[in-house]
Formats: structure tokens, C-alpha cells, sequence
């Protein structure tokens, strides 16, 4: 609450300041303020669009999460996500989202298309707030599990291996790799 009242009184000062309204949002999020978090990160992309594109990104990926949250408006947050990959498409976060939600309505060939097109920008570097991307392992594991229903069993089996090689990946991912890769070892 400290965080949040320093951060007020920046604004009190400066409403302008961007980067202020930005920690806001932060800091609304932190205590479950949906609304409010979603009206600061979207004033603070809104003045950084010219000056600080990354930021400006993850700002709008703030919005999509608090939108995410609520799961009342599931076409706003499409849109969000497809505002963040028109407006930086180098980065992996959006694409990665957009993935989920065709895989989760079982439209696999776009889920896969997203999934590949946010592999192109793996290793970028984090963004300055959690915007909910686990790591560029999420973006092969979808790539596997969509290209299963897309007949593309092949690569599906090549992926499940290789995500298989990897370490410091949650057990609930862990255990579903496995699963999939010990399938292909019989």
C-alpha cells in the first residue's frame, strides 16, 4: 500500500508521467483493482506510444490481463492481444496468448499458426511487468500440441522430445512433456 500511495502522490504531481501511470496500474493489479490497473496501463501506453515502444507493448498486454481476469469480454481481448502483435509484432507475449485462445476453442491450425509465428522472437529479453508468459517453452509446447490435430504428427512427436530435454519447466508442463514424449519411446 506504501507502493501505491507513493505512486499517487507522483501522479498528484504529474499526470502526464507515463512510466507513473504504468507503476499504478501495477500497483492496482497487486490488490486486485482490475478496472483501475487497466485505466492506468492504458493512459501509459497511450502517452508512450511514440517514445517507448516495448513499454508501450506491455502496457497493452496489462490490459489484455485485466481483461483476461474477468473473462466477460473474450472478443475485447482478442482484440487486445491482436492491437499488441499489430503494434510490435517482434515480440512473442501476444502471440503466444492469441495460441491459447484458439487452442482453447480447438480452431488448431490457427492456434498453430500463432504458436509459430511467436517461435520467430523467442529469446527476447523480459518485459518490465508479468504479463503472464510462462517462457518461449509455452510457445513449443503449444507448437506440439496443436500440430498433433493439424496431422502434423511428425513434427508433433519431434517437439515433445525436444521439449522433453529441457530443464526448469513447472511440473504441470513437466508431467504432460513427459507423457507425450515417453509415448513416443515405446
Amino acid at each position: 500500500m506504501d507502493r501505491l500511495k507513493k505512486y499517487l502522490n507522483l501522479y498528484i504531481n504529474d499526470p502526464y508521467d507515463a512510466y507513473v501511470n504504468a507503476e499504478l496500474g501495477e500497483e492496482y493489479e497487486k490488490i486486485g483493482q482490475g478496472a483501475a490497473a487497466l485505466s492506468y496501463f492504458l493512459r501509459a501506453a497511450e502517452l508512450l506510444h511514440e517514445q517507448d515502444k516495448e513499454m508501450t507493448y506491455c502496457c497493452v498486454l496489462k490490459t489484455w490481463k485485466q481483461l483476461n481476469i474477468t473473462k466477460r469480454r473474450p472478443e475485447y481481448e482478442k482484440e487486445q492481444l491482436q492491437t499488441a502483435v499489430a503494434y510490435l509484432p517482434n515480440r512473442p507475449e501476444a502471440y503466444y496468448h492469441l495460441s491459447l485462445i484458439y487452442s482453447a476453442k480447438e480452431e488448431w491450425k490457427t492456434s498453430y499458426m500463432y504458436a509459430c509465428l511467436g517461435l520467430h522472437f523467442k529469446d527476447t529479453p523480459v518485459l518490465p511487468y508479468d504479463v503472464g508468459y510462462p517462457g518461449d517453452y509455452m510457445l513449443t509446447f503449444q507448437k506440439a500440441f496443436t500440430s498433433w490435430y493439424i496431422g502434423q504428427r511428425e513434427e508433433s512427436k519431434e517437439l515433445w522430445l525436444e521439449l522433453n530435454k529441457l530443464k526448469n519447466i513447472p511440473k504441470k508442463y513437466k508431467d504432460i512433456i513427459e507423457t507425450n514424449a515417453n509415448s513416443y519411446k515405446k
